[in-house]
């Protein structure tokens, strides 16, 4: 009887003991999943990105699109966005697959007020996301690169002197834009030319910009997009207060 409750104690701290390194296993298992997930994700912050923007204007039709590439364009992606709807609270875009064959669109009638028009939605949406866009800008100054700059835009009214209006306006706006960029950012390559066409109505608009920045600062950026969509600002105002509230009892 005693060999028997002896063998029994034995096989009872035997489990014991098992279940103890098996836990302890597990503890550790988990513990080296975490580092190694806050390892990869700390060297995913400091990859280099290229993103490229494209805008096309031909008349009243809009073509915009941005690519990102990763590893010297050995990852690439790109988002076609036909269109921005500037009415709507907050930035909707519509993301479509590439067709073969794009269908023919009715185009409206270019004149010099239709080209004010533009400049005066443009204005709206501007400041509409002020805010939005001084947070971003605020954080991504001295950080982003811009590698090259290509602006290209034919201007052409009814009217020649509504034209050569509309041609000098639109390089006071480019060199007021090129300055601050230069002293904002860091510009390596540029290239501007603002042509008037004198034969009749035309608008084309070419933009191409490729700007190079890390991993990190694209999550911090969607994180203030996050804070300024509505439900996600109510949270940023909720933790604001409190932390007022912290900092007015400490």
């Amino acid at each position: 009887m005693t060999e028997i409750f002896k063998e029994y104690t034995e096989r009872c701290i035997f489990f014991v003991f098992k279940e103890k390194i098996s836990k302890k296993r597990c503890n550790d298992v988990l513990i080296a999943i975490v580092i190694i997930t806050i390892a990869v994700l700390f060297a995913l912050c400091f990859i280099k990105v290229n993103l490229a923007f494209e805008y096309k204007r031909r008349d009243v039709n809009d073509y915009f699109a941005v690519s990102i590439f990763i590893f010297n364009g050995l990852i690439k992606y790109k988002i076609e966005i036909p269109k921005v709807d500037t009415k709507k609270k907050g930035l909707f875009f519509r993301k479509v697959k590439r067709k073969k064959k794009a269908k023919s669109e009715k185009k409206e009638k270019l004149s010099y007020g239709y080209i004010l028009e533009s400049i005066r939605q443009y204005r709206d949406f501007m400041d509409k996301y002020r805010v939005f866009f001084s947070r971003i800008f605020n954080y991504l100054r001295c950080k982003v690169n811009i590698k090259k700059l290509d602006f290209d835009i034919t201007i052409g009214t009814d009217n020649a002197h509504h034209t050569a209006i509309l041609t000098g306006l639109c390089w006071s706006a480019a060199g007021i834009i090129i300055s601050f960029i230069h002293n904002n950012l860091n510009l390596s390559k540029k290239n501007i030319s603002i042509k008037p066409d004198y034969m009749g109505k035309k608008l084309k608009v070419d933009l191409f910009c490729i700007l190079n920045l890390r991993i990190g600062h694209i999550i911090i950026v969607g994180l203030i997009y996050l804070m300024h969509v509505k439900p996600f600002r109510k949270l940023a105002c909720f933790i604001n207060m409190a932390q007022n509230q912290t900092n007015h009892i400490l």
